[in-house]
């Protein structure tokens, strides 16, 4: 129902300014792509595609606040339930992915795994940056003592817990995501984190139904 789309490739581009080869994202790779587990990453790339179809529908319906308002017209305890329970399932989705390689002897599909089968610098890197947003953010203590697990202290409220990020934050981190399985999949392509839905079932045709209905 849902499609990824390839927003633009460096061969493309290079037709069109070929004096730009010079910056061939091949350049910069630091592993070879032979090295990469092709049966995980089309796990990955499965796995993920869900995230993203979750977090498309979720930004369609949550991400702009006269979507929210006519929702909330419509019934304010349903939708603000069901907006929360839409946000805790991708924020626990995507923790998944920040998960070491291994946990108690038992393989995980994470995107530290591919570092591991690289030993790349640059995967690396890009790995630090959505840690630090991962960490910062709260989303990793969220998950830990709440999401996955009901940490007795923090449900109680003797242990406060910091959590702190908007739902762009979140969409740039996933898009962020996305950056790093096209470096493992295809450095010359980039690819929208965000899926292509049929009009009539997308969140856009949802809102205005709603809307209808509330000026009806």
């Amino acid at each position: 129902m849902s499609n990824k789309v390839t927003t633009c490739t460096f061969d493309d581009f290079i037709k069109r300014y070929p004096h730009m080869a010079h910056l061939d994202p091949m350049n910069q790779l630091d592993f070879d792509l032979s090295s990469i587990n092709q049966s995980e990453l089309k796990t990955l790339k499965h796995y993920f595609s869900g995230i993203c179809t979750d977090l498309t529908l979720y930004m369609q319906l949550f991400g702009q606040e006269e979507h929210v308002a006519e929702l909330n017209k419509f019934n304010s305890f349903i939708f603000s339930r069901f907006e929360r329970a839409c946000l805790e399932r991708i924020c626990l989705k995507i923790a998944t992915l920040m998960d070491p390689p291994k946990s108690q002897g038992k393989d995980n599909l994470s995107l530290r795994r591919f570092i591991e089968q690289t030993d790349s610098s640059l995967l690396q890197g890009l790995f630090n940056s959505l840690k630090d947003f991962y960490e910062k953010s709260g989303i990793n203590d969220w998950r830990n003592k709440v999401l996955a697990h009901a940490d007795l202290l923090t449900l109680s409220g003797e242990v406060e817990l910091k959590v702190s990020f908007t739902k762009q934050e979140v969409d740039d981190f996933v898009a962020k995501i996305q950056e790093f399985i096209d470096w493992v999949s295809d450095p010359k392509v980039a690819t929208d984190h965000q899926v292509v839905l049929p009009r009539d079932v997308d969140g856009y045709s949802f809102i205005s139904k709603i809307k209808s209905q509330n000026e009806s």
